[in-house]
């Protein structure tokens, strides 16, 4: 995308997304009282923020995530009261690009482990119910697959996140052996890799 397809509706938008993101990390942005916003260095700031998402061709999803990494990595470092200035710095603009990338790179390789997995359990499965064989036991007393197959590292935290049939078993152990599901990760975990990986994804039925 050019430069010249950056109109002002589009700055708006992406002010937006700073803004919220700034205000999440406690500092709120505004623009001068009694002045054009377009005749403002803030303006100016996200506007040049906005043409780089377009050069680098990024979509909604990856803007947002990106404002959000820069924001807290402007936290971190102490910047976050210089306001925009420092998103529009070129060496924070290539830091957080940087950092970006090696978490694109990660959930690449989340979705390929979780690939595997799901192959691996497809054989498990053959035509039974996937449920039934997630909660069968080998032997009274014994853990049920899906817990045994989690401690033996064959099921992934990435994977109970996204598959629908270990959501379920998950759910039918907190109802009948809560203290074996304890063993299990929380839902707030599953929840936070379940909204990381699924953009990648393709949703998985069993």
């Amino acid at each position: 995308m050019a430069t010249c397809c950056i109109d002002d509706e589009r700055v708006w938008v992406v002010w937006n997304w700073c803004s919220d993101a700034y205000l999440r990390n406690g500092q709120r942005l505004k623009f001068p009282a009694k002045t054009n916003p377009v005749n403002t260095y803030q303006w100016r700031y996200v506007k040049a923020i906005a043409e780089r998402f377009a050069e680098w061709q990024f979509d909604d999803d990856t803007c947002r995530k990106f404002i959000d990494l820069a924001t807290k990595y402007a936290k971190d470092k102490g910047y976050l009261r210089k306001g925009l200035s420092i998103l529009h710095q070129s060496n924070m603009l290539d830091i957080c690009y940087g950092m970006l990338q090696r978490e694109k790179d990660s959930n690449r390789q989340s979705t390929n482990s979780i690939e595997l997995v799901h192959k691996w359990l497809v054989r498990q499965f053959k035509d039974n119910d996937p449920l039934d064989v997630l909660l069968q036991r080998p032997r009274e007393g014994a853990l049920c697959n899906l817990t045994q197959w989690y401690k033996a590292y064959r099921i992934s935290d990435s994977y109970l996140a996204v598959s629908k049939s270990c959501c379920r078993a998950l759910v039918r152990l907190a109802d009948n052996f809560p203290d074996e599901r304890e063993l299990l990760p929380k839902y707030t975990k599953l929840y936070t890799l379940r909204r990381d990986v699924s953009r990648d994804i393709t949703p998985l039925r069993n």
